[in-house]
């Protein structure tokens, strides 16, 4: 296993940018990449994302931590219709 990985997800920049949700530490994916990038410049940044992706899969199980507020919004639009 690569070791600076492992330090990656320890380093004060990283925390600095993390907030709870539901006792999970989160950072916006957006701000991941782009710390990722500026850390590891020489990467290619699909190579970056799609590791990211990887290890956000084999942490979540496929369910979702949080979700846009508009999901919430559509569910809603739909349990207000009547039952077909």
């Amino acid at each position: 296993m690569n070791e600076k990985a492992v330090d990656v997800g320890e380093t004060p920049r990283a925390s600095d940018a993390v907030q709870m949700v539901d006792g999970v530490h989160v950072a916006s994916f957006r701000g991941v990449l782009s710390r990722l990038h500026a850390d590891y410049p020489g990467e290619d940044p699909a190579r970056i994302e799609a590791i990211v992706l990887r290890e956000w899969e084999a942490f979540s199980a496929g369910r979702p931590l949080v979700v846009p507020a508009a999901v919430e919004e559509g569910a809603r639009e739909i349990l207000d219709q009547p039952p077909v």
